[in-house]
């Protein structure tokens, strides 16, 4: 990826919302810069990763929920 050779080389990652640009600066020495690209597919990964989470809380806490009817149930038995 730092080796350029004569021309700049641009990378895309995430979706293409994050980018890594290398370029030589004079002969030896490589600068490189990276940034945001575009803010719209960062945002949908994060607002996916959110409701990921909130579904295993959901998740988490039926099951603990479940889990204490069934002591209950057991201990009236």
């Amino acid at each position: 990826m730092l080796s350029t050779g004569e021309e700049s080389v641009r990378r895309l990652g995430l979706f293409g919302s994050v980018f890594f640009e290398t370029k030589e600066v004079r002969p030896g020495v490589t600068g490189a810069e990276m940034g945001l690209a575009n803010p719209v597919p960062l945002v949908f990964v994060f607002l996916g990763f959110a409701v990921l989470m909130v579904l295993v809380q959901l998740a988490f806490a039926a099951l603990k929920q479940y889990r204490a009817e069934l002591i209950a149930e057991r201990s009236h038995s």
